[in-house]
C-alpha cells in the first residue's frame, strides 16, 4: 500500500508575514516568548527585591533613634486615645438623632451625613491603625480596634489580606496589587489592557468611587468569604471563629443600618439614607487611597521576566510608588488619621500615624542623601488634579506602551 505525501503550498506569505509581526511585538516590547513574572506568580514563585541598597536600614535606624531620644512609644499616646473618644461620641450621638429623632428624610439625610464622617473617621484613625498593630502596644486593643471594621460594613480579615499584604508588599504591581483590581472598570496602571470606555474614565471614575464602600459590605466581602480568593489570590483558610464573626457581624451590621432604622421611618427613606451614607464613605475611602498612589509622579515597576525580582529594594520601591499630600494641613492630617502621610506609613506601617509628621522630616532627608524622589504635593487640589492627570492619560488610546522590562515606569 504506497503513502502519499501530503505537501502545503509554500509562496502564500501569510505565514512569514504573521511571524515577522509578532516577532517584531516582542522586540519592541523587550518582552520574552516565554513565561514571565506573572506566570511565576501563579505557580506560587514570590517576587524577590533587591537587598543591598542600604536606604532601608538606614532610615530605620534614624526614626529609631528619634523614638529613643524623645522616649516615646512608637504606638498610640493619650492624643490618639483621645481622638477615640471623640470619634466614638460622634458617631453614637448622629446614630441616635438618625433613627430615633429624625422626623423626616431631610433631617434623615443631614444625620447620615454626619453619621458617615463618624464611619469616616473610625476606618482612617482606629480601625487602620489597630489592622497595622500600631494602635496599642496591646494586641487584644490592636484587634478590636481592627475588629471596628466589621462593625461599620467590611471584614478584617479581607481587609489584613488584601490590604496589610497584597498592597503594602506590592505597590502598584500589576497582577499583585489588589487596590490596583477594578475588573477592567478602570485603567490605573500602564500595565492593564486599554479598553474603549477607558477614555471616559477621568469623567465616570469620581461618581463611581461612591459604591467601594457598599460593594465591600453588600457584595466583595461575601464573594470572598465563599469563593476564599481576593482575584486570583488565595486567602489563608478562616478558622470557625473568623467564619461565625463574619456572618454575625454582617447581620449585625445589617440589623442596625437597616432594619432597625426601619422600625422607625419608611423603608423607601432608610434605603435613600443608606446609600447617602455609603456614597461618602465610599468616595472619601477611595479618593484617599487613589491620590497616595494613582498619581502622575508615582511609578508602577514591574518584575523582571525571567526571575520575578525587583529592580530596588523594597523600601525604595515604597517610596517610589507612593505620594503624600497637605503635609501642613492640620485639619487633613486629623481627619485622614495620617493617611496624607503614606510615605511614612508604607515605610513604618507599625508606627502609630500621630508620629507621621514628625519622622517626615527624617525620611524626606534620608530620601534626599539616596537621590531617591519624594513625591509629595503641596494641597489636597494638587493631587487631585494630578490623579486626573493620570486618569485621563492612562484612558488615551494614544499612550505608547509603557513596559520596562526590570525598571520603573514614570
Amino acid at each position: 500500500m504506497s503513502v502519499k505525501t501530503i505537501r502545503f503550498p509554500v509562496r502564500g506569505g501569510f505565514h512569514a508575514r504573521v511571524k515577522q509581526r509578532v516577532h517584531q511585538y516582542f522586540v519592541d516590547n523587550r518582552m520574552p516568548k516565554t513565561g514571565d513574572w506573572r506566570l511565576f506568580l501563579k505557580t506560587g514563585i514570590i517576587l524577590t527585591w533587591f537587598v543591598r541598597g542600604g536606604f532601608h536600614a538606614r532610615v530605620k535606624q534614624r526614626v529609631h533613634q528619634y523614638f529613643v531620644d524623645n522616649r516615646m512609644p512608637k504606638t498610640g499616646d493619650w492624643r490618639l486615645f483621645l481622638k477615640t473618644g471623640i470619634i466614638l461620641t460622634w458617631f453614637v450621638l448622629f446614630y441616635v438623632l438618625y433613627v430615633f429623632y429624625a422626623t423626616s428624610l431631610l433631617m434623615s439625610l443631614l444625620t447620615v451625613v454626619a453619621l458617615a464622617q463618624g464611619f469616616i473617621l473610625i476606618g482612617f484613625n482606629m480601625m487602620h491603625d489597630g489592622a497595622h498593630h500600631s494602635y496599642s502596644r496591646h494586641k487584644i486593643i490592636n484587634w478590636l480596634m481592627g475588629f471596628t471594621l466589621d462593625l461599620i460594613g467590611g471584614s478584617h480579615v479581607r481587609w489584613r489580606q488584601k490590604h496589610n499584604i497584597l498592597h503594602h508588599t506590592y505597590t502598584n504591581i500589576h497582577e499583585c496589587d489588589a487596590d490596583l483590581h477594578t475588573a477592567g472598570l478602570f485603567r490605573l496602571s500602564p500595565e492593564q489592557p486599554w479598553h474603549a470606555w477607558h477614555r471616559w474614565q477621568h469623567l465616570y471614575a469620581w461618581p463611581l468611587y461612591s459604591v467601594l464602600t457598599l460593594s465591600w459590605a453588600l457584595y466583595g466581602d461575601v464573594r470572598t468569604f465563599v469563593s476564599g480568593h481576593i482575584g486570583p489570590h488565595p486567602m489563608p483558610r478562616q478558622t470557625r471563629v473568623e467564619a461565625c464573626l463574619f456572618v454575625v457581624t454582617k447581620l449585625w451590621y445589617v440589623g442596625y443600618m437597616l432594619v432597625l432604622p426601619a422600625c422607625f421611618h419608611p423603608v423607601l427613606h432608610v434605603l435613600i439614607a443608606f446609600v447617602v451614607m455609603h456614597g461618602l464613605f465610599g468616595f472619601t475611602l477611595s479618593l484617599v487611597f487613589q491620590l497616595a498612589h494613582t498619581v502622575e509622579h508615582t511609578t508602577f515597576p514591574i518584575p523582571e521576566a525571567h526571575t520575578g525580582r525587583m529592580a530596588h529594594e523594597w523600601a525604595v520601591h515604597e517610596v517610589e510608588t507612593t505620594a503624600n499630600f497637605a503635609p501642613t494641613n492640620a485639619f487633613a492630617r486629623w481627619y485622614l488619621g495620617g493617611l496624607n502621610f503614606q510615605i511614612e506609613h508604607h515605610l513604618f506601617a507599625s508606627i502609630c500615624h500621630i508620629h507621621y509628621p514628625a519622622i517626615s522630616t527624617i525620611v524626606r532627608q534620608t530620601c534626599d542623601e539616596f537621590a531617591i524622589p519624594y513625591v509629595c504635593y503641596p494641597t489636597v487640589w494638587a493631587a487631585l488634579v494630578s490623579h486626573y492627570r493620570w486618569l485621563k492619560t492612562l484612558g488615551s488610546r494614544r499612550m505608547p506602551p509603557l513596559t520596562l522590562i526590570g525598571g520603573t515606569v514614570p
